[in-house]
């Protein structure tokens, strides 16, 4: 064989696995102007969202800073999406805080290095879950359901915010009694921490209505920073960052954890994997459709592992895709990821020369940060949109957002993907099921609900089944067929148009011997139409299509009409 086609297809496997393999070599010199402008952009963005995302995961602000160059660089080595950015985010901040506490028992020194670990642990799994082909299992996290559960999150975010807000905490006691708590003891609120929390909170949002074009964060930080600073606010009781190292974070796997711990960790970790993945990838798709390109499910999930691993690796905490950043970026003229490579550089300088700058940041400002970012999330006419559409998903959806306010987040995510996989249960085990009737002048057979006027044949039943025909809609199948057949007594044929069948089990096949052997008993013919090669050689090897004859499969619904009209005239 020859040496040509093997180095050709070692080369192809390489750059499958590296996509910076097929883009870098192709950058043009003019893109690096867009890049460059783009990567300033998120810069002005991220650092302060980065350090108010940190408080938000219960680690020091500078983590949020650490956090993102390896996992910028990471992602835009093993990522296919040109748009998004990857980076700490609320979402998956306030996860690992959730996930991290329970086993850190109260040490902040080991709740840090737990969360690196964590983020270490997600991008394990990503990585492992994207080699596997496991990219499709985002599709059974349904839409209606994820946009409840992050509505949920969101409010737990801002209710999360209103201590620093207010300068005076409640303790964790569940969305509700905190919300109460708050209201009941608003007496409490810490005056001039109150005033710089909500100041800064409408400077954000006005800044951001009327000066799009300025990043709101970053000119609420420098505002904050220069206020503290000229009027002492830390000497009125108002908390302040303090100080930030200056320096390169340690590189390196986290040490010191027990196996036992890492056990602990495992399922807070599959669950960010899943929230991470669903919101990283859908960002990603958006992007792509937007600009006529195609991402890949399963390497967008080791780009999001090797950016954690990167994150965990450099004293960060778990990071995905950012819709915020992302959308900046893309209205920034962003070409590719030189812009996350341009990124990671910009951070390493302000990690090396600019961190004593905020040091006067209060952290009522960092609150008003988080609440800001995330209350576009806060969207009630989704579910308003969904309980027009189709009010079971507008179910799912509300049942996932209350899954989070009830009992918490996590069990919120286990309750929205369980809810996910009934709801898809539940479609595939009731599919529709349509009697067929001829469309008058035309040789098409369409369901008589749709086209009244379409005729039916006096003691000939089609049918027409969508979908699987498995162990669970079986006796739907069967059930439907025999009520059929018994609402008409003249019926002599039951004829399937078998063309939306893709496939069939065992089950299924038992279930159609036996329906077979009543309806023949009854003096009924079952015929098949239009049936899908793969599933007929199923029905050969089990002996069913002998069991039925194979004059009685049809190569079309016409075909069938025409041998049961044929017959009925003998």
């Amino acid at each position: 064989m020859s040496k040509k086609p093997q180095n050709h297809q070692l080369k192809a496997t390489i750059k499958s696995f590296l996509p910076i393999l097929n883009w870098l070599p192709r950058y043009e010199r003019s893109w690096l102007r867009w890049d460059f402008v783009a990567a300033l952009t998120v810069w002005a963005l991220f650092v302060p969202e980065g350090m108010a995302y940190a408080t938000l995961a219960g680690v020091p602000p500078e983590a949020g800073l650490y956090a993102a160059p390896l996992a910028a660089i990471g992602y835009a080595i093993f990522g296919t999406s040109r748009h998004m950015t990857v980076g700490p985010s609320s979402t998956v901040a306030i996860m690992s805080a959730l996930v991290v506490a329970p086993v850190a028992a109260g040490d902040p020194e080991r709740f840090v290095v737990l969360a690196e670990v964590l983020a270490v642990l997600v991008g394990g799994l990503l990585v492992a879950s994207g080699l596997l082909r496991f990219g499709v299992l985002v599709d059974f996290m349904s839409n209606p359901v994820l946009t409840g559960f992050i509505i949920g999150l969101a409010l737990t975010i801002v209710v999360g915010q209103l201590d620093k807000m207010l300068g005076y905490g409640v303790g964790d006691v569940g969305f509700f009694r905190e919300v109460w708590f708050f209201i009941r003891d608003l007496g409490m609120a810490h005056i001039p921490t109150l005033a710089v929390g909500m100041i800064s909170l409408f400077l954000l949002f006005a800044v951001h209505k009327f000066i799009p074009k300025i990043p709101a964060a970053l000119a609420v930080m420098v505002l904050s920073i220069m206020a503290s600073s000229v009027f002492d606010l830390e000497s009125f009781g108002v908390h302040v960052v303090g100080s930030i190292p200056t320096g390169f974070p340690s590189f390196g796997m986290p040490s010191g954890i027990t196996f036992s711990e890492l056990i602990m960790l495992l399922p807070g970790a599959a669950g960010i994997v899943l929230v991470a993945f669903s919101e990283s990838v859908a960002i990603a798709r958006s992007y792509a459709t937007s600009h006529g390109y195609e991402v890949d499910a399963n390497r967008e999930m080791i780009g999001l592992g090797f950016a954690n691993l990167g994150a965990g690796m450099s004293q960060g905490f778990v990071v995905d895709g950012s819709m915020s950043r992302s959308s900046a970026s893309d209205q920034a003229g962003v070409k590719s990821q030189m812009s996350s490579l341009i990124l990671a550089a910009m951070v390493l300088v302000t990690i090396l020369a600019l961190t004593p700058l905020f040091h006067s940041l209060t952290e009522a400002t960092l609150g008003a940060i988080v609440i800001h970012a995330v209350w576009h999330l806060i969207d009630f006419s989704k579910l308003k949109r969904l309980y027009r559409v189709r009010f079971d998903d507008f179910v799912a959806a509300s049942v996932a957002l209350l899954g989070v306010l009830v009992l918490g987040i996590l069990p919120g995510l286990v309750l929205a993907v369980l809810l996910s996989l009934l709801l898809l249960l539940r479609r595939i085990k009731t599919p529709s099921m349509a009697v067929l009737g001829r469309v008058p002048g035309k040789d098409i057979f369409r369901n008589i609900k749709n086209y009244p006027g379409a005729g039916t044949y006096p003691g000939l039943l089609i049918l027409r089944f969508d979908g699987l025909l498995f162990f669970a809609n079986a006796p739907n199948f069967r059930n439907c067929v025999r009520s059929l057949v018994e609402d008409d007594p003249a019926v002599r044929m039951v004829l399937i148009d078998a063309e939306s069948i893709t496939d069939i089990d065992s089950t299924a096949i038992d279930m159609l011997e036996k329906l077979h052997d009543e309806l023949t008993r009854s003096n009924v013919n079952l015929s098949f139409s239009r049936m899908n090669k793969e599933v007929r050689e199923i029905l050969h090897r089990s002996g069913l299509e002998d069991a039925i004859g194979t004059d009685h499969f049809y190569m079309s619904v016409r075909e069938g009409v025409d041998a049961y009209l044929a017959e009925s005239k003998r």
